[in-house]
């Protein structure tokens, strides 16, 4: 049995999901570098994303992960725009979505609808993905600040309170306390009081 999926259709999407690796973190770049590639933060975001919802003991923790990780999909076409640039241009998100999507069938439809609730957090599931997408920036911004960006912190208090679960909550707290590096010390024996 074959699928009903057009095989020409995802081959065609898949190339352009492989174009996230090539789009910069836009609002990164107004205080550092080389920031990570949109590919990069949904990555992360979709793993956070799993497990906040086991954190918030979320029935189905698969389904945050993989609305995570379609939900920056549009931003190959139309980029992504940080807080500056959205005062001055209206993004056409829903567009990109729904021709991105439109060949693939139920398929495309489901992503288009995970897409949505994320938008827009109008269930569980979708709010739960967009506080992990939030939380990862504020990772990153503890990596940051620690390497020595202070202009990082904004970003994390600006952050806070959009940050909506009790699990979360708790997770800011703790990352902005945390040295991003305590991991691999740990695995070295390099953490003090810790010997693995």
């Amino acid at each position: 049995m074959t699928s009903e999926l057009d095989f020409d259709a995802v081959v065609r999407f898949t190339f352009e999901l492989g174009q996230l690796r090539q789009e910069a973190r836009h609002g990164w770049l107004r205080i550092y570098e080389n920031p990570e590639s949109v590919a990069e933060h949904s990555q992360r975001a979709a793993c956070l994303g799993y497990l906040l919802a086991h954190c918030e003991r979320f029935e189905n923790p698969h389904l945050v992960a993989t609305m995570i990780l379609f939900h920056d999909i549009h931003e190959v076409r139309v980029g992504d725009a940080d807080r500056v640039q959205r005062q001055y241009v209206q993004l056409a998100e829903d567009e990109a979505v729904h021709d991105q999507t439109d060949e693939l069938g139920a398929a495309g439809a489901a992503i288009a609808r995970m897409w949505k609730e994320v938008d827009t957090q109008a269930t569980v599931a979708g709010t739960l993905a967009k506080e992990a997408e939030i939380l990862e920036m504020v990772f990153t911004a503890r990596e940051l600040i620690v390497r020595g960006n202070q202009d990082a912190q904004l970003w994390i208090d600006t952050a806070a309170p959009r940050i909506q679960t009790q699990s979360g909550r708790k997770l800011l707290e703790l990352i902005n306390a945390a040295d991003p590096g305590e991991w691999w010390k740990r695995v070295c024996g390099l953490w003090p009081g810790k010997v693995s």
